[in-house]
Order: C-alpha cells, then sequence, then structure tokens
C-alpha cells in the first residue's frame, strides 16, 4: 500500500510539475513524501475518494498551531465559556457610558489581538486604545448582535461566531486632539466573523476578528466593527490589507507618535513568543 501510495503521489508531481520532475525527482525522490512516509501517514491514507493529487499532503506544521496545544482536549466545555466571555464583554459599558473592560481575569498573559489591519496588539494596549476613543461612551446603546457560535472542527480551543453591530451614537469619539461630536445617527455594520482561542487553563489566549463578510449590508459604506462606528461619526477610513498609505500612516502613528491616535500594534517585546509573523497592522501576511 505505501509503493502504490507513493507512485500515486509522484505521478501527481509529475503532472503538476511537467518537463521539469524527472529532474527534480531523481535528484530528490522523496522531497515531498518522507515526512508522510516517516509518520505512517500516508499508509493509512484513504484514495478511493480523494481527488487526482490528494496523495501530496504537506506535513509541515503551521507556527499558529501552537494554539491547538498539542492536540490534547480541552478540560472545560469551549462553548458555555466563551458565552460567558461574550457577556461579559458585551456589558463592557456601564448605564454611563463608562468604559469598563471585561475582568482581566479571562484574559492569559501571552494574549494576542490581531484583526485583518490591526495587531498583532496586547490586551493592555487593546484596553487603553478603546478607552481613550471613548468608543462605547459614544455609542452606549451598542449591540453586537452575536450569533452562531460554532466549535472550529480543526480546533477544539477555538470558537467562532458572527457580528452584526448595531449602535446610536449619541456621545464624542476622540482620536488624539480630534473630537467627533454626536451625529445622532444610528449604524449598522455588516457581518464580521470573531474568534476567541482558549488555552488549557480556560484563558483567551487569541482574538481576531475578519474583515466585513459581506460589504454591501449595512449603511456604513462596507465599514466594519469598530471602522463602522467611526463612520457613524462621520470619519470613513481605508481599511484594506495592502494598501501602502494605510500602512504608512499607521507606521507613522505607532513606530513615530508612539500610538498618539491610538495603538495599530504593541511592540515587540509586549508580543509573546508564539506569535510569529512580524507583520503589522495593514502589512500584507509574511508567511
Amino acid at each position: 500500500r505505501r509503493t502504490s501510495v507513493a507512485g500515486s503521489a509522484s505521478r501527481c508531481v509529475a503532472t503538476l510539475l511537467g518537463g521539469k520532475s524527472r529532474q527534480l525527482m531523481s535528484a530528490c525522490p522523496l522531497f515531498l513524501l518522507s515526512p508522510l512516509h516517516a509518520s505512517g501517514f500516508l499508509a493509512a491514507a484513504p484514495l478511493a475518494r480523494s481527488p487526482r493529487c490528494a496523495a501530496v499532503v504537506s506535513a509541515e506544521s503551521h507556527w499558529m498551531d501552537f494554539l491547538k496545544f498539542g492536540g490534547a482536549t480541552p478540560p472545560f466545555d469551549v462553548l458555555s465559556k466563551t458565552q460567558e466571555y461574550v457577556a461579559a464583554t458585551a456589558s463592557a459599558a456601564s448605564d454611563r457610558g463608562e468604559y469598563l473592560p471585561a475582568p482581566e481575569t479571562y484574559y492569559a498573559d501571552d494574549y494576542v489581538f490581531r484583526g485583518s489591519i490591526v495587531g498583532p496588539i496586547s490586551r493592555r494596549d487593546v484596553a487603553e486604545t478603546q478607552k481613550s476613543f471613548n468608543l462605547l461612551g459614544a455609542y452606549p446603546d451598542i449591540d453586537r448582535g452575536i450569533f452562531g457560535l460554532t466549535v472550529d472542527p480543526q480546533n477544539p480551543y477555538r470558537v467562532f461566531f458572527f457580528e452584526r453591530w448595531t449602535a446610536t451614537m449619541t456621545g464624542s469619539i476622540k482620536i488624539g486632539p480630534l473630537t467627533l461630536p454626536p451625529s445622532n445617527k444610528r449604524i449598522e455594520t455588516p457581518i464580521h466573523v470573531t474568534s476567541i482561542t482558549w488555552n488549557p487553563d480556560g484563558k483567551v489566549v487569541y482574538e481576531s476578528i475578519s474583515p466585513p463578510v459581506d460589504r454591501f449590508e449595512g449603511n456604513t459604506k462596507g465599514a466594519g466593527a469598530v471602522f463602522g462606528l467611526l463612520a457613524g461619526a462621520g470619519l470613513q477610513l481605508p481599511a484594506s490589507v495592502g494598501d501602502p498609505a494605510l500602512i504608512a500612516q499607521q507606521k507613522l502613528n505607532t513606530d513615530v507618535f508612539r500610538g498618539a491616535l491610538g495603538k495599530t500594534w504593541s511592540g515587540e517585546a509586549e508580543v509573546p513568543a508564539w506569535w510569529k509573523s512580524t507583520s503589522k497592522g495593514a502589512e500584507p501576511n509574511d508567511r
């Protein structure tokens, strides 16, 4: 069976590489298969229903596999834990609109937040930036519209859910020396996806949000989450990965002016060692 699988993989590689395949395969005949043979994976791989090239499987681990904690089973119910956490963060604004962060007991010491154009950023920097912006004070009736919680089938420590924010801007937003007065506008943002990853100790170690799922939803011209709140205040900011102007603005604010307008990412010393990407803010992925 091993010979059959290896032969299938070799033929598949030959098809993909065309005329260059013989030279490459003769120089290193197991250049794709050796790690898989060593693990015994190929011997058990079903081929009957697989696509033509399914035998070529990468055995290289991804740096974010750290968040799978060696394949251990969580010692708690991750869905219930996430629902509890969501309830705590959803009520982060007091009756007077003051910013009240979720209890720090929820967060691991090596916590990281990453959005598509924000981060990596530490828990402390996230809290300080949110407080300085006064977003919850400006939108005291915010409803994150959370639904669809589900556990990642490839990582039992990770939970995904959708969010569709609605809120009315009745207070001011402060961004450094800039103050955006109340617009009294009711906003609805496009849906985005949030993920929460727990560690075996029941602490949030990683949190991420996606760009809008459907940018044509809502009334913020495609701006999601915090950018949707800013749009409701009349501030329509660029939010595209790889945008040169946005990258330059973020570097100027965070690295030169030390986050005078709110930090976009944390300093290297504050980002935990498990986070391997050197991409910051809106910079394209580096790996």
